[in-house]
């Protein structure tokens, strides 16, 4: 006769909610890191050629930036 025991220390649901909670965590982390380089890309797109010589870039880098 086979039976099983229940030998969980967690209660219902808790690996569901921490599930949950680490998905919404990352992705807003994403989504923070995506808006802080659209940011910078607009700052940079502003900029003179000059100045971003200054600084060490060039037009065709604005876009490679992460």
């Amino acid at each position: 006769m086979a039976y099983f025991t229940n030998t969980s220390t967690h209660p219902f649901g808790s690996v569901t909610i921490f599930r949950i909670t680490s998905f919404i965590e990352i992705n807003v982390e994403k989504a923070l890191k995506w808006y802080q380089s659209r940011q910078t890309k607009i700052v940079l797109s502003k900029l003179t050629d000059r100045e971003l010589n200054d600084i060490g870039l060039s037009r065709s880098d604005i876009n490679n930036i992460k």
